[in-house]
């Protein structure tokens, strides 16, 4: 009787554990599915333009951070944030030098542009 009830306590624990463990694998796939790096942004189609950008933005985080995904997502995602901020800004020359000193940093383009236009 005692065999058993333990043989049932660590069935219920192991499928609690398998369910739990299961869910946490499926968000990591869904997640994956709709991310940044992926290129899948929540459906949204990109234009070839936006297409290009990531692309070199991915492969600059792929050098920046070889082995941490999860920044590299932030930090993809926050550029192409920031590219997006910068292509509703009129072209002047602050634009044209953020551009020209940070080509692949937009982050930067932007609080460096922004700070100009504050002042």
């Amino acid at each position: 009787m005692k065999k058993t009830k333990h043989f049932i306590s660590v069935l219920v624990f192991s499928v609690f554990i398998f369910l739990a463990f299961g869910s946490v694998d499926d968000d990591k796939k869904n997640n994956s599915d709709t991310s940044i790096i992926s290129g899948e942004i929540s459906g949204a189609e990109m234009s070839p333009e936006k297409t290009e950008v990531r692309k070199k933005l991915k492969d600059q985080a792929e050098r920046d951070w070889p082995n941490n995904y999860t920044t590299q997502e932030y930090w993809v995602k926050e550029q192409l944030e920031a590219y997006d901020y910068m292509l509703t800004v009129p072209s002047d020359a602050f634009k044209q030098k953020a551009q020209k000193d940070w080509p692949l940093d937009y982050v930067t383009q932007k609080y460096w542009y922004d700070q100009q236009k504050k002042d």
